[in-house]
């Protein structure tokens, strides 16, 4: 299928605009541009729902042929949020990097036109079968997330990027594959999870399924071209879907966008139309609304079908008569078409007829975005601060621009807010505070028209009218969190939010609105048209300029511990200091007191402290010195603030902001206390420096031992600078992310040499081609791991130094451990390296890779693939222990008990 040709002229107005225009202003772009696009998407009824495991299995190249160049209404369904994964670009794991790889997913959907949808499952990390993932995934439940979806977005053609065999590898893919096939057959069986019925969800029976037959180009059914140039864009569909895959970058996924030719190959697995599996993907799928129309009957089905071959009719000239440089020339014929559309939702009764009712909404829709594109009519709507806190008013703007040849009359714009918030229009006579136009806008002035936001205005041809209103949140609003996180999870299952409106969400909609009625006169027509946006802040940075930001609703205050975990060794009863990093999202003061909550028989020192932060921003730490009873045991202990604000007792939260260039800020919270774990462990007092890798927090777990560390910089790399230090740690892919590590590699090694321990974390295939280490290793092709966290170890050089002290390890230190042993094993290494640890997932061949230690001159090298960057942040007792190991050993310490 070919995407109906616009004017070549767009194309010259869009170069490589569209990556830069869709990170700015979210799925906005220049007015043609964008009026090309909806039209593209105006002629038949077509919906895809691409089906697998994680972000970033989705084929961004075919998402993008299909919605950006064929008009068609593409979809793709994660089954987790990637929460498993490793974090190239920050610390977070776990939830905080599931919000993370929700967002980068969001961003690319940007991108590349499709549309986001979400299941429950937790990605619990790396599986290597389909019946481990069961075991943690309820298969019913998760069939029934995608059958919700299937049955809500109603797709034509369904696409598994997995095949649902041992071939996919990774566990999830295989279940992701299974299971899209399962739902082909279940989301148009009324008897299968009828319970989605009552919630509004009616039977759905997709009418093809395709998988992609990756390393089988044998199976291949059909090939999609998807490295056409598009004439909107001047780039291919498949540099745009670069660019949309770009977007995961805590995955380190950035690519160019190369140009040439580029296919993506499906294979049929399943099809209600019958014909040729080498047919093209639509082949057989009714996808006119005409057919739907028919289901209407009646006298009326005469003038039904003519209004919807001349609104066809109209569609297509509007198309042809696009031009970048008179865009208006395309109105009469998108006249022609909103006129028709109306008179078919006329026929087309509400709550009748869903499916036709649904896609002349959704048509009519689109074409007023048209029209207002092609126009030159633009609305903004913007509040002045982007986290809200309960009790806060907020002065909020909606602007709406006239076209150079076009004259608007309007209604005030009705923002609208959640039950129990508040809204009051501001009239022109009340002055309110200058709008931040940044650094240059003493060189420029905004001229607004500020209107009456109770009488109807009208706008002249290039005018700029202006509507204020104080949106003001109430007292006890709560916080908003992501809909995934507000219960507990039930194992690996996030919990289904109330509303079904909800369900399958990637966030929770922008909690307020604005909607503008308009009549647009323009071109000797007149058009009635409706244009309802999320309600956002600008931000404007001297740097970067202006960005978006979406409203959201914090706590007062944040009370983050500096260390959620702390360790602490049994057999010390000296006390240790606890902080809290007290932060404000309110605009104006705050003073309160903190106190600290802590089991029977411990002592705190002071009882209470008091704060005050000054507004929006201001933070304050404040400590407390904690002590354990006598003789106190090991176990685990939790330390909870307690917080009082104006002598009421609030809830005392960590609420952070997750905020990256390439991603909308999200709020997320959890719990203040600080969990303390006792048991026992020593360490050598040893003066420590640490190379920061990527997403990983080592330094903190070093402090927690007692010792102290120094982080080193690209300018430390002089011998006299290391010579300092006992022990270099390496954190987690190193290699990867510190270039100026890779320039001094032979400096560290010459330091070992020296008599220095040098201990390196898991590194991925950089390491093999840069041969860092001083005797070979080599990473295996395809990486070994161990992702069973209960996997059993052996070990089997149980006199090895590392094992020895000054912690002497055994079995039971490799009990409590989450989510996996550890990842990219090597497979190959010198002799001389000493190999004490084995493992294995269940039926798989032992692994001695873990754990690499070798005498190196007068010093010592550890390379460890072992998943500290996890256990240690968990506060695995033993994880720490065989970590106090590692850090302690020396040299001269590891000869003599070799020679033992």
């Amino acid at each position: 299928m070919q995407p109906r040709s616009m004017s070549t002229a767009i194309a010259v107005l869009a170069g490589c605009l569209f990556p830069a225009f869709a990170h700015a202003q979210g799925s906005r772009l220049p007015g043609a541009i964008e009026a090309g696009l909806i039209l593209r998407q105006l002629d038949g009824v077509k919906r895809v729902l691409v089906v697998a495991a994680h972000p970033d299995d989705e084929d961004t190249a075919l998402l993008t042929t299909l919605a950006r160049g064929w008009g068609v209404e593409a979809a793709y369904f994660s089954f987790t949020r990637g929460e498993g994964g490793q974090n190239l670009i920050g610390t977070e794991l776990g939830e905080g990097l599931g919000i993370i790889r929700s967002g980068e997913l969001l961003a690319a959907r940007t991108i590349d036109g499709a549309e986001q949808f979400f299941g429950r499952a937790f990605d619990f990390g790396y599986s290597k079968t389909a019946d481990e993932t069961f075991s943690k995934w309820p298969r019913e439940r998760i069939l029934s997330d995608l059958v919700w979806t299937i049955r809500r977005f109603r797709p034509h053609v369904l696409i598994s990027m997995w095949s649902g065999t041992e071939r996919d590898g990774h566990g999830h893919h295989q279940v992701s594959g299974l299971l899209t096939r399962e739902a082909f057959d279940a989301a148009g069986d009324a008897t299968r999870f009828p319970e989605q019925l009552a919630a509004g969800a009616a039977p759905w029976a997709p009418l093809k399924l395709y998988r992609r037959p990756l390393f089988e180009l044998g199976a291949t059914s059909i090939e999609i071209e998807t490295g056409m140039l598009d004439p909107l864009f001047g780039l291919t569909h498949h540099q745009v879907a670069m660019d949309s895959r770009s977007q995961h970058r805590s995955q380190d996924f950035g690519t160019a966008l190369p140009l040439g030719p580029r296919v993506t190959r499906l294979s049929l697995v399943s099809s209600r139309v019958g014909g040729s599996p080498t047919e093209a993907l639509f082949t057989g799928v009714d996808t006119t609304l005409a057919t739907l129309a028919a289901d209407l009957g009646g006298s009326a089905e005469a003038d039904v079908q003519a209004d919807i071959r001349a609104y066809r009719e109209a569609i297509g000239d509007a198309g042809g008569s696009l031009n970048a440089t008179r865009p208006e020339t395309a109105l009469p014929f998108l006249a022609e078409a909103l006129r028709r559309l109306e008179r078919l939702r006329a026929a087309a009764r509400p709550g009748a007829e869903s499916e036709l009712r649904r896609e002349l909404d959704r048509r009519a829709r689109l074409l007023m975005r048209a029209i207002a594109a092609v126009a030159g009519v633009r609305v903004e709507l913007r509040a002045r601060d982007d986290v809200l806190v309960p009790g806060q008013t907020v002065l909020v703007e909606a602007r709406v621009r006239s076209g150079t040849d076009a004259a608007v009359e309007l209604d005030p714009p009705a923002i609208e807010v959640p039950v129990g918030w508040s809204v009051e229009g501001i009239g022109p006579d009340v002055e309110t505070e200058p709008d931040d136009l940044g650094p240059f806008a003493r060189f420029f002035r905004q001229e607004d028209t500020v209107f009456d936001p109770s009488a109807r205005a009208r706008l002249g041809p290039g005018e700029l009218g202006l509507w204020r209103y104080a949106v003001t949140v109430p007292e006890g609003a709560p916080p908003v969190s992501p809909w995934f996180l507000e219960n507990p999870r039930d194992g690996d299952l996030y919990d289904w939010p109330a509303a079904p409106e909800l369900r399958a969400l990637p966030f929770r909609p922008p909690p307020v609105h604005g909607h503008v009625a308009a009549v647009v006169s323009a071109a000797g027509e007149r058009f009635d048209i409706e244009v309802e946006d999320p309600v956002r802040y600008r931000a404007v940075d001297g740097v970067t300029g202006e960005s978006w930001r979406p409203l959201q609703v914090a706590p007062r205050i944040s009370v983050a511990p500096m260390a959620p975990a702390m360790i602490w060794p049994v057999g010390r009863s000296d006390s240790r200091d606890i902080a809290f990093r007290i932060s404000s999202f309110a605009r104006d003061s705050t003073a309160g007191e903190i106190g600290l909550d802590l089991p029977t028989g411990w002592r705190v020192t002071p009882e209470t402290t008091a704060f005050e932060l000054a507004g929006e921003g201001a933070v304050r730490t404040v400590g407390f010195t904690v002590e354990p009873p006598e003789g106190e045991a090991e176990g685990e202990f939790f330390a909870r603030p307690r917080i009082r604000i104006a002598g009421a007792a609030v809830p005392a939260t960590r609420t952070t902001m997750i905020d990256y260039p390439h991603l909308e800020p999200r709020l997320l919270s959890g719990d203040a206390a600080v969990r303390i774990v006792r048991f026992p462990v020593r360490v050598a007092d040893r003066r420590i420096g640490y190379v920061m890798g990527s997403g990983d927090d080592g330094p903190e777990a070093i402090r927690q031992l007692g010792l102290d560390v120094e982080l080193i910089e690209p300018g430390d790399w002089e011998a006299e600078r290391l010579d300092r230090f006992d022990t270099i740690v390496l954190g987690i892919r190193a290699y990867e992310v510190r270039e100026d590590l890779i320039a001094a590699n032979a400096e560290l090694l010459a330091w070992a040499e020296r008599g220095g321990t040098v201990v390196v974390q898991y590194n991925r295939y950089e390491f093999n081609e840069g041969a860092y280490a001083p005797y070979p290793i080599a990473i295996g092709r395809p990486a070994p791991r161990v992702t069973e966290e209960d996997a059993s170890v052996t070990l089997v050089d149980p006199r090895a130094p590392v094992l020895a002290e000054p912690n002497r390890l055994g079995a039971a230190d490799f009990e409590g451990w989450i989510q996996e042993r550890g990842l990219y094993f090597p497979d190959q290494w010198d002799e001389r390296y000493r190999a004490p640890l084995e493992m294995a997932d269940t039926g798989e061949p032992p692994n001695r890779g873990s754990l690499l230690a070798a005498p190196v001159g007068r010093g010592l090298y550890i390379h460890t693939s072992l998943s500290f960057f996890r256990q240690l942040r968990a506060g695995v007792p033993g994880a720490f222990r065989l970590w106090a190991n590692l850090l302690s050993l020396d040299g001269n310490r590891w000869r003599e008990i070799a020679a033992q």
